[in-house]
């Protein structure tokens, strides 16, 4: 079919949109790529679950331990991901970055730095299409082409950090969370320690206890352990701890089983002093929250209420003025 018989066939009209064929090929690919990125994010969480199923059932004993379980192959969304950090556009430093924001975000596993660049990449792919379209469609900026690449770099460089932003949202809430757990955790390692566990032992047995009631605090419990048998050095596992959860509170802990495991110090107490110190913390950082409150809600009394008492109670007086004055004019 010759190009100016199939031109009119391209033309769509959604309500007083009129998209022409440049445009309605530009569509077609970003709703492609839009579809492929929910799909790749659809099968990370699918695997997600089967990894955190397969952790389930490596907690139980098995007939053969030493069975070395096989790497899973790259899908195409992961091969797309490696094959643009290898490009100078993702260096070494930028993968360091979104490897810790990945640990502290609670994201492990094989594959998800790829996985995280892929989105990435689809999301910057996306956002500058649609943005052009919304230039097409309000005719912004219709006479500056400058002006126009630089909004759609700026779509480019936003559609780049968007994953960045979710990503960091999810590492606040995570931390949180741990947070929130940490002094229940501290308890119950007082508890293991005044019983006669070892350290290992009894971070292990804490990780089984919290696992119904803050899984966070668990999984960061039960890797610790588990780096806790394997390496030589527990200090460093105490430490990758720490740098994991990303809490400062968590620093004096660490400080102290560092120095019971060195110097073999008496472990329950410098554990309860330490959990009553982090629940003093926690109580006086919400009292800070709730002394900050009027301030805040003086915001909206000025914005909407003290707007309406005015007319409330000034328009009767004005309109009493007005009638005497037009009562002596």
């Amino acid at each position: 079919m010759p190009p100016a018989i199939a031109a009119p066939y391209f033309f769509v009209h959604i309500g007083g949109m009129h998209f022409g064929p440049a445009a309605v090929c530009i569509l077609a690919v970003a709703l492609t790529i839009t579809l492929i990125s929910a799909l790749g994010l659809w099968r990370i969480g699918q695997s997600e679950d089967r990894h955190k199923r397969l952790l389930n059932v490596l907690h139980r004993p098995t007939a053969d331990p030493l069975e070395a379980s096989p790497v899973p192959r790259p899908t195409r969304y992961q091969r797309l991901g490696m094959l643009i950090a290898k490009t100078p556009i993702v260096g070494i430093a930028e993968q360091k970055k979104l490897l810790v924001a990945l640990l502290a975000a609670g994201v492990k596993g094989h594959g998800r730095l790829s996985s995280l660049v892929a989105t990435k990449a689809c999301s910057a792919a996306t956002c500058v299409p649609l943005c052009w379209l919304l230039f097409e469609w309000q005719h912004f900026f219709a006479r500056t082409t400058v002006v126009r690449l630089a909004c759609l770099v700026g779509a480019f460089m936003l559609g780049w950090r968007l994953p960045d932003v979710f990503l960091s949202r999810r590492a606040a809430k995570r931390r949180a969370r741990l947070e929130s757990g940490i002094p229940d955790a501290l308890d119950l390692l007082v508890i293991c320690a005044e019983a006669g566990l070892s350290l290992d032992h009894a971070i292990e047995q804490v990780s089984r206890a919290l696992r119904s009631s803050s899984f966070e605090v668990a999984e960061e419990f039960a890797a610790t352990a588990a780096e806790m048998r394997v390496s030589p050095v527990r200090g460093q596992a105490l430490e990758n701890l720490a740098q994991r959860s990303g809490l400062a509170s968590l620093r004096g802990m660490i400080a102290a089983l560092n120095q019971s495991v060195k110097f073999g110090t008496p472990l329950a107490a410098s554990l309860r002093v330490l959990a009553a110190e982090m629940r003093a913390e926690r109580l006086a950082r919400f009292e800070e929250r709730a002394a900050r409150l009027p301030v805040f809600l003086s915001i909206p009394l000025m914005t909407f209420i003290l707007p309406a008492l005015m007319l409330v109670i000034g328009t009767p007086l004005a309109l009493r003025i007005i009638d005497m004055l037009g009562k002596n004019l």
